[in-house]
């Protein structure tokens, strides 16, 4: 089961943002992801958050629709993002897709995509995506599809990631360390329909991404 989560970030192309609402069994909207979703006539499951960059009248357009409201209070310990993952989890997802999570706020940015970690230590497949960028993390064997004008980056975000192998690449890893803090996974290209990635120990932030 695959939730969506649309949160409040950059989203500049809708159509190209819509299709990964529309392939999923759940929709929520994340505080002022509310406008993003009625800008694109798209009715979430619930709307989630302490709403303090929500605009009133989108809210109260769902609400009058009689979309589900969890509202918390602004001074919590999580994000909206986090409870937006507690709330798949409720929904008996088992994959979690962020749009509108990047944006101007770095912190918020990065934070978000931390949350990926939270996703792979409980199981989800997590990803992050915007119309340039697909961002995911693994820490074991994975694979991903060829996308045209995209790149590969492998990024270590342990202290170590050993084992590293790859294929299907223009510049292959065999049986490579990576440490973390270095730019040597950057920008890798396909030369497969298919990259296959190997990993024996270590956590990878994994990133499709075109200019």
């Amino acid at each position: 089961m695959k939730a969506v989560c649309v949160c409040n970030g950059s989203i500049s192309d809708y159509d190209k943002i819509k299709k990964y609402i529309l392939v999923s069994d759940y929709i929520i909207s994340v505080d002022g992801g509310a406008g993003h979703l009625r800008k694109m006539g798209i009715n979430p499951d619930i709307l989630i958050g302490d709403f303090d960059s929500a605009n009133s009248q989108d809210l109260d357009y769902y609400v009058n629709k009689g979309i589900n409201v969890s509202k918390f209070p602004v001074e919590k310990d999580m994000t909206d993002s986090e409870l937006a993952i507690e709330k798949a989890l409720e929904f008996g997802a088992d994959e979690v897709v962020f749009l509108g999570a990047l944006g101007t706020r770095i912190d918020h940015s990065f934070a978000n995509i931390m949350l990926l970690k939270k996703m792979l230590d409980i199981g989800l497949r997590g990803s992050i995506v915007d119309e340039h960028n697909e961002i995911y993390m693994f820490n074991s064997n994975f694979s991903l599809s060829k996308k045209e004008g995209r790149k590969l980056s492998l990024i270590p975000i342990t202290e170590k990631v050993t084992g590293v192998s790859t294929s299907g690449l223009k510049y292959p890893l065999i049986n490579a360390t990576m440490v973390l803090g270095t730019s040597w996974g950057i920008s890798n290209e396909f030369e497969e329909e298919t990259a296959s990635v190997s990993i024996k120990s270590g956590i990878l932030l994994v990133c499709l991404s075109r200019d």
